[in-house]
């Protein structure tokens, strides 16, 4: 690569099944839809990350953004299945985070968007310590939304992440006043 092509760091959108998708699909819809194009293109290209055995995501992404979210999906390990054992799980969410340094390193990332599914907390980590250790741009960002459903208390995941996030959204007053001492704490009301 010549000195003179400029580097193109991508945007990671985290889906989960379910719920998590369709919020993700929104919210990446409404960031390609800025009213001013030069704010959407900085973005560009997104690349949406889904479990390798989340069927549920692909039918949304179709949906909702056509065959250009279909054609940037990457398919990754999941951290833990619902129901597995937490023993077990141990294993699997090393194998995750292992998997999540790679694409990482590999992509670099400028953005990490995610909204609770426990398959972006590997994602978070990976992308919190390479931007430590100067492998991701300093301008990287790590921007969690929780869910909508989540009212009163943070899920697992939001828990996990709250510390690192650079930007970490709440839907809800009541969440908003829990954590109002934490400062990448923001809180716009639903954005759903």
């Amino acid at each position: 690569m010549s000195t003179e092509e400029a580097v193109v760091y991508p945007t990671y959108v985290i889906l989960g099944s379910g719920g998590h998708t369709a919020e993700m699909c929104k919210i990446t819809k409404a960031l390609l839809q800025q009213q001013r194009a030069k704010d959407s293109d900085k973005y560009q290209p997104i690349r949406f990350v889904a479990a390798n055995n989340d069927e549920t995501s692909d039918r949304q992404l179709l949906a909702v953004l056509g065959d250009s979210g279909t054609d940037s999906l990457l398919r990754v390990p999941r951290s833990r299945n619902v129901g597995q054992s937490w023993l077990s799980s141990v294993f699997t969410i090393i194998y995750a985070l292992l998997w999540s340094c790679w694409l990482i390193w590999r992509d670099r990332p400028q953005l990490v968007l995610c909204n609770g599914p426990g398959t972006c907390v590997p994602y978070c980590y990976a992308a919190y310590m390479w931007r430590l250790l100067g492998r991701l741009p300093a301008h990287s960002r790590i921007v969690f939304v929780e869910s909508f459903c989540r009212v009163e208390t943070l899920s697992l995941s939001g828990r996990l992440l709250l510390p690192l996030a650079d930007i970490f959204v709440v839907h809800w007053p009541a969440l908003a006043k829990r954590y109002e001492d934490r400062p990448n704490l923001r809180y716009f009301g639903r954005l759903f």
